[in-house]
């Protein structure tokens, strides 16, 4: 998978230089990429905010308990959470 904002980047081998992030890549490339104005992600250890990061998004962990798991199958039942990933945290300015 390629960042939408370096897609061209890459090395010798054909792997991106400026990689999309972690396990929540594809919902953050795919804001990124203007597909949708926002998506749903899921943190264990940096799965929101590493790719949100690489992706030029905002997101914020909900704290564990406070969002439904239902249909999240945990890593770590200590730590995983649903959470949004989105261009901006204002609606003015998506």
């Amino acid at each position: 998978m390629k960042n939408p904002y370096a897609p061209a980047l890459m090395d010798d081998r054909g792997i991106p230089v400026v990689p999309p992030g972690g396990s929540s890549a594809g919902s953050a490339v795919a804001v990124a990429a203007g597909l949708c104005a926002a998506s749903i992600g899921t943190e264990t250890s940096g799965s929101l905010l590493y790719p949100a990061s690489k992706n030029g998004l905002v997101t914020v962990k909900p704290t564990v308990g406070l969002v439904s798991r239902a249909g999240i199958v945990p890593i770590a039942h200590s730590q995983d959470t649903a959470g949004p990933m989105g261009r901006c945290a204002t609606r003015r300015c998506c």
